[in-house]
């Protein structure tokens, strides 16, 4: 059979044997336009219905999004400069959202100057039960409001009018000294990198993983980090003595993995990275926080670890009410380090504004991740257990 346009036919053949076939609404699949696939009826088993479901979908698209219509604008700010020099990941993060406002079910047919604020707010309330991604769509309305009204695609900003919602004020827990101690004595050596590169610079993984030598000068290291460089130049990072040398050594030294399965322990080596997997490939971050994970569920270490941090986490939660991302109470995070390096910087005697001038980080942000301070001494301590390892 010959699927009609817009259709999306799914094969999926299981361990044991057996095939199973799915059909999705999706006509933009393999472009920028590309939305949630909606599962249709089986033309298999029930082709009167999937046939019906497909007509019904495709009298639902509109030839052309009209001019002047909010469809019409998302799609040109879809292909402006403004929105390609976003980074990789913003641009998905946004895409959630331009899917919403251009297709025909909710604004896409709209003219611009309809979209008034209480449509707005109606959305917002719409999605109470997931408010960070309520607020997040509100943000991305405004930056595409602002850059079209200089010009004059639309007048006002009506997302300028709607409060986001109120949420608590998390963030990822710091790693307390325990959980650095037993990633420092049994994890794997990328891993371990991975912890000390965090700690000392406190860079987001999707920056530690593009950290080489080349980014080495003087006493510190040069970043530029891949979420706001459309707005930043690069920064120096200063870092302590010892962290400094053990770069140089991470430059000049392979990195020796070993794995059950294999014969012997390989030794691998980039000269380029710091951070490389076992088969000495550049991480992404997405590739990074798998390579975590896998060894948190599947080690007997991780396992031990995510047990002792569970315990640890509620009972910081009972003692001082922490309001925490759910993804904190179950194991440390990778974005959980730059606030231990944080921490360890301000037991270091560094106050807010030198801490947030060295790591390229908002005073802000970093009194965000100073709450801790005075409830864990997780920085000189992680810090100085880090250096009597590594000088061993």
């Amino acid at each position: 059979m010959t699927l009609p346009e817009g259709v999306e036919k799914t094969i999926v053949r299981k361990t044991n044997g057996k095939v199973y076939t799915y059909y999705y609404w999706n006509p933009g699949r393999g472009t920028t336009r590309e939305g949630e696939r909606i599962k249709l009826p089986s033309a298999d088993t029930q082709p009167d219905a999937f046939w019906r479901e497909v007509k019904r979908r495709r009298d639902a698209m509109p030839a052309e999004l009209p001019p002047g219509s909010v469809g019409a604008l998302i799609s040109r700010y879809r292909d402006s400069d403004e929105f390609k020099r976003l980074a990789d990941g913003t641009r998905d993060n946004y895409d959630v959202h331009m899917r919403r406002f251009e297709s025909v079910e909710t604004w896409g047919l709209v003219a611009v100057p309809e979209l008034v604020p209480l449509v707005v707010q109606t959305a917002r309330d719409a999605m109470k039960d997931t408010p960070v991604m309520a607020n997040q769509m509100l943000s991305v309305g405004r930056t595409i409001w602002d850059w079209a009204i200089p010009l004059a695609l639309a007048e006002v900003n009506p997302f300028d009018k709607v409060r986001d919602f109120d949420i608590p004020d998390r963030g990822h827990v710091p790693w307390p000294a325990f959980a650095i101690a037993h990633v420092q004595a049994h994890a794997p050596p990328d891993l371990v990198r991975m912890l000390r590169l965090g700690i000392m610079t406190c860079q987001r993984g999707s920056d530690m993983i593009r950290m080489g030598p080349e980014h080495r000068e003087r006493n510190g290291i040069w970043c530029r980090p891949k979420k706001t460089r459309k707005r930043r130049r690069a920064f120096h990072i200063p870092l302590a003595t010892t962290d400094a040398l053990e770069l140089d050594r991470w430059a000049e030294t392979p990195v020796r993995f070993s794995n059950p399965r294999w014969l012997k322990p390989i030794d691998r080596f980039r000269a380029d990275l710091y951070l490389y997997s076992p088969k000495g490939v550049q991480y992404t971050g997405d590739g990074l926080r798998a390579r975590w994970n896998r060894w948190l569920e599947d080690t007997e270490h991780g396992r031990a670890l995510c047990k002792r941090w569970k315990q640890w986490v509620a009972g910081q939660v009972k003692k001082y009410e922490w309001d925490i991302d759910p993804e904190d109470a179950d194991h440390p995070t990778i974005h959980g380090l730059r606030g231990t390096g944080i921490l360890a910087r301000a037991e270091a005697g560094y106050d807010v504004d030198q801490i947030a001038n060295d790591i390229g980080m908002s005073r802000q942000n970093v009194q965000h991740y100073m709450r801790f301070r005075d409830q864990m001494k997780v920085g000189a301590d992680g810090q100085q257990r880090l250096r009597v390892i590594s000088s061993e």
